[in-house]
């Protein structure tokens, strides 16, 4: 199991037992020590039926290990229609989507939806973050386009600033 993904589950195991944070391990991996953006997904068996997902384009920790932790417990405790409880623990999947560096792009010539993801930003503070390989975008224009739709952003009275992202992701 990857490092990061033993992560996720070893932190909803201990927050559904104990409702708390828990503490970072003793040693990490060089891997976790960064700072990194990261998305947080959690999917419930069978079906891999999305059950949570929470991230950021920045990072808000100091640590990529501190990063997956925060947001595997904002996850799992925001905006969920039922909790997880532990009975639940046994159906679900993970996955950790980790963020390269933000690259500030001005138009669709580059992007490729299927290797970059988007984050669109407003002079109006509205934004949003598109993960590369969404369904049913197929070309950059689609991409931008449902950026822009999700944000509430109106091109034609708000200065829109638009970065791409590479990203691995682990399962």
């Amino acid at each position: 199991m990857n490092v990061c993904i033993k992560l996720v589950k070893d932190t909803i195991e201990y927050y559904v037992r104990t409702n708390q944070t828990p503490l970072l391990p003793a040693t990490l991996p060089s891997d976790l020590i960064s700072q990194r953006a990261c998305y947080v997904s959690i999917f419930e068996n069978p079906g891999r039926r999305l059950r949570a997902i929470h991230g950021s384009p920045l990072p808000r920790q100091s640590t990529l290990a501190q990063e997956i932790i925060a947001n595997t417990i904002y996850a799992i405790s925001h905006g969920n229609s039922h909790p997880i409880r532990q009975a639940d623990l046994h159906s679900l999947s993970f996955a950790v989507t980790i963020l390269n560096s933000l690259q500030r792009i001005s138009d669709h010539s580059h992007l490729n939806p299927r290797n970059f993801g988007l984050y669109v930003r407003s002079d109006q503070g509205k934004s949003t973050v598109l993960l590369p390989q969404r369904t049913g975008i197929e070309t950059a224009q689609q991409q931008i386009a449902t950026a822009l739709r999700e944000s509430g952003i109106n091109e034609r009275e708000e200065a829109v600033t638009m970065y791409r992202f590479g990203v691995t992701y682990f399962e």
